[in-house]
């Protein structure tokens, strides 16, 4: 075996390792999205039951699931208008100007 392919296969394997726990940062992030989303819901449920007197687990409800799909919507829609716009090829080539 020769020290590129022994190489080659050691820089596989980091990047998989990697990989692996990027996935694994993503499940934590979107985990901790979800409790705050839990938690916003419950505290606008609680202000809407006490001032108006909605119902407390229907305002939680729709809260929470407000707290958690907009902002991910949001995110979303960027970033597939960021997949669709070509980059502009002249942008690193141009002189930047020292005061913007």
């Amino acid at each position: 075996m020769d020290p590129g392919r022994k190489e080659a296969e050691a820089s596989q394997e980091a990047l998989s390792w990697v990989l692996r726990r990027l996935n694994v940062l993503e499940y934590l992030i979107l985990f901790l999205a979800l409790a705050l989303a839990l938690v916003g819901g419950a505290l606008v449920a609680w202000v809407l039951n006490s001032a108006l007197g909605l119902s407390f687990r229907w305002g939680w409800t729709i809260g929470s699931l407000l707290l958690f799909i907009l902002p991910g919507g949001f995110v979303y829609l960027r970033e597939f208008r960021k997949k669709g716009v070509p980059p502009d090829r002249d942008l690193e080539s141009k002189p930047k100007e020292p005061h913007g």
